[in-house]
This record gives structure tokens, C-alpha cells and sequence, in this order.
């Protein structure tokens, strides 16, 4: 599940509109149903100003689904920013090597077809020259 589904489950809970969310934590409207169509990336500055607007709402849970969706009193003094920043920074390097890896991976597919592709070229170039040699 990506965080801005998660966002949405908090929107569902609390019974918050999109559009009273995006004015609240002054995004562009629309911005929010869009990126929850897509499931679209959170960027930090969107997440920093969600957690300054709803200080009760768990921003580990919503980057990583990890703990509970809502703090309570005592967790919302435990949570500081150097944990927040230590976890995001570690999921996004995750999330980098996993793109990486991905990219790398395309391209030996892509490789893999082209190769397969001139054997099968060869293969009928083959039958085809042997048909003839059969008929004369």
C-alpha cells in the first residue's frame, strides 16, 4: 500500500473531505484526488505540512504502514523529527536501489527478446533455405 492510500484511509476516519484536506494543508485542488487516481509519490514538503496540520496522525505509518494510524498523547512526544527524517531517508534510498534494479532488469529482458528473436530469424531462415534444397 502506498502512502497516499494510507492518507486516504486517515481522510475516511476522521471524515475529512478531499477538497477541505487540500485546502487545510494548502495544496492546489484537485491535487490529491489526482494523485490518489495515479497513486502518486508523497513528496516531503506535502507530508511536512500534513504532519504540522494533523500532528495526531502517525507519519511512520503513513510512509511505511509500520505502528498505528493515530498517535496518542504519549507517542505524539516520543516521535521526533531526527526519526522521521532516519526512516524516510532509508526507505528512499530502498525505494532508489529497487528503481535501479528495475531499470536493469528491463534492459536484459529487452536483450534477452532481441536475442531470442534472431534465433528465430535464423530458425526460419534455415527451414526456408532447406525447402528449397529439398525441392530441386
Amino acid at each position: 500500500m502506498k502512502p497516499i492510500e494510507r492518507i486516504a484511509m486517515y481522510l475516511q476516519f476522521r471524515s475529512i473531505s478531499p477538497h477541505s484536506f487540500e485546502r487545510n494543508i494548502h495544496l492546489s485542488n484537485g491535487y490529491y484526488s489526482k494523485q490518489l487516481k495515479n497513486l502518486g509519490s508523497v513528496g516531503s514538503d506535502i507530508l511536512i505540512k500534513i504532519h504540522n496540520y494533523f500532528p495526531e496522525l502517525n507519519i511512520l505509518w503513513v510512509l511505511t504502514g509500520d505502528g498505528q494510524m493515530i498517535l496518542d498523547g504519549s507517542s505524539m512526544n516520543r516521535v521526533r523529527p531526527d526519526d522521521f527524517t532516519i526512516r524516510y531517508e532509508s526507505e528512499s534510498k530502498k525505494l532508489k536501489n529497487l528503481e535501479s534494479d528495475l531499470e536493469r532488469l528491463n534492459i536484459l529482458v529487452k536483450d534477452k527478446e532481441k536475442i531470442i528473436g534472431l534465433y528465430e530469424f535464423m530458425l526460419s531462415n534455415t527451414n526456408h533455405t532447406s525447402t528449397i534444397a529439398d525441392i530441386r
